[in-house]
């Protein structure tokens, strides 16, 4: 009976051990470890379009295109089926076309280091710009009140604008004179697509909580499309393997226990990527392809944004 009673009890023993450990791999999918947000606020940048002599390197023309203060609406939701893990979707989009400006420089001149054209735009709108970010988050180290940890995703990042009108210096100043006010005169517009890698933080202590995230990707594949609208010509580039940089610090104050307001600051630096060009004679139909590093494609933003986030 001794006997028995005692392998009654390993069994029991062990069987709560197994079952322990087997709960341990259910991912918790009660509405308590979904976090969502939701924020608004505004986009700053710069994209740089280049082209480049393919024999030589040399620089042949750099447009500057900015965004100012482009109102943005940004979502968030997080799914944590694991205390280690973090899975997570949000982006943003901006709410309606914004202000911009665009600068064009022309090197004509192998002879001289100075531009000898430029164009000035500043009747130049964003017409659009908006970003996707899908990741996961392991947290390696955690506390009461921190966690740490490294993060894998895939981010996809577009902006677009219009130049009209506007005003040019041509051949070293002589050609002088303004476009027609209104007329669209290039369309512009990128995309980067990646994959990343970072490093994740997040401590708290009380009700202020404060966020931390890295990214870089040495996988970047930007594209790119230029209309000239009065030259009837499209320009077509794909770059791959740039780099990327970005980094977020967010800030806030829980005012229940579920619910948090707070503001956030991002940041993403595309380095420029090279590659070929396609040029499209849209009356004649006829096409060119330039290999090489014919062109260049290039990005840096910002968003300032504040809103609220709610744990169910």
């Amino acid at each position: 009976m001794k006997k028995h009673a005692i392998a009654v009890m390993m069994i029991a023993v062990f069987s709560e051990s197994v079952y322990a450990e087997s709960t341990l791999f259910i991912p918790d999918v009660s509405p308590e470890s979904v976090t969502t947000s939701l924020s608004v606020g505004v986009l700053n940048g710069k994209s740089r379009e280049l082209v480049y002599d393919t024999d030589t390197g040399r620089k042949l023309s750099q447009l500057d295109w900015k965004i100012k203060n482009v109102a943005t609406l940004q979502g968030d939701l997080s799914w944590e089926p694991y205390s280690f893990m973090t899975l997570d979707a949000r982006g943003w989009t901006s709410l309606a076309s914004g202000s911009g400006h665009m600068v064009d420089h022309d090197w004509m001149s192998s002879e001289q280091p100075g531009w000898t054209d430029r164009s000035i735009h500043p009747d130049t709108s964003a017409n659009y710009a908006n970003e996707y970010d899908l990741n996961v988050k392991g947290w390696l180290l955690q506390g009461d009140n921190y966690k740490a940890g490294v993060t894998a995703g895939y981010q996809e990042t577009r902006f677009s604008w219009t130049a009209r009108g506007g005003s040019y210096i041509y051949d070293n100043g002589r050609y002088i004179g303004n476009f027609p006010h209104g007329v669209r005169g290039i369309g512009y517009s990128q995309r980067f697509e990646m994959p990343y890698i970072g490093l994740a933080g997040d401590y708290r202590i009380n009700d202020f909580e404060c966020n931390v995230l890295f990214k870089y990707s040495d996988w970047v594949n930007a594209h790119d499309n230029d209309e000239h609208y009065m030259r009837k010509l499209t320009f077509r580039e794909k770059t791959e393997n740039s780099r990327y940089y970005g980094a977020s610090i967010d800030a806030g104050y829980y005012i229940t226990s579920n619910a948090k307001i707070f503001a956030e600051f991002a940041y993403s630096k595309y380095e420029e990527g090279k590659g070929g060009t396609q040029i499209i004679d849209k009356t004649s139909g006829n096409t060119a392809y330039f290999g090489g590093d014919a062109a260049g494609i290039a990005n840096n933003n910002y968003t300032v944004t504040a809103g609220l986030q709610y744990r169910f």
